[in-house]
């Protein structure tokens, strides 16, 4: 996909999202969740020495996202940032656990409810691909959340930001 395209078809989804003029982590986790219907959890966890800095689970009914609990707050919302781009796009996830563990591993985790999972080892696929620029254009608006107006701006303190802005 052109960058301009998929700049555009990330905006329009997270333009689908019912988020305030100044929002963060909590309130982004649960409109994502609200517009796709299934609970959405984060977690730390010691992922040094792994394959990645974050990793997603999907369930029927719900998500779980796994980030390095050693990551700073700005890499560990990236992080979130990005398996949230995923979940916005609703890829099922391309990793093949057999690929990456033993069968004495694999049989300890195996958790037959997991539907899929996905974790950012490279940039090659289309999947990663959209999923970054979603947690860019995500981080994007939260950070200009913080230090412009509103761009449409509908509560009382949004309008005087505005007009002093």
């Amino acid at each position: 996909m052109h960058a301009i395209s998929l700049r555009d078809a990330c905006e329009d989804r997270l333009g689908r999202l019912d988020l305030s003029h100044r929002f963060g982590a909590e309130e982004l986790i649960a409109a994502v969740a609200s517009l796709v219907g299934r609970t959405i959890a984060c977690e730390a966890v010691d992922m040094r020495g792994a394959f990645s800095c974050g990793l997603r689970k999907r369930y029927a009914d719900r998500e779980v996202i796994y980030y390095e609990q050693s990551a700073s707050p700005l890499h560990r919302r990236q992080i979130v940032a990005h398996e949230l781009g995923h979940i916005l796009w609703d890829h099922t996830g391309e990793i093949d656990l057999a690929d990456l563990m033993s069968d004495e591993e694999l049989a300890g985790l195996m958790d037959w409810s997991v539907l899929g999972v996905s974790a950012r080892t490279s940039y090659e696929t289309d999947a990663e691909v959209e999923a970054e620029m979603m947690a860019t254009l995500i981080l994007q608006r939260m950070y200009r959340g913080t230090v412009m107006p509103a761009a449409r701006p509908s509560a009382a303190d949004e309008r005087w930001d505005a007009i002093f802005a």
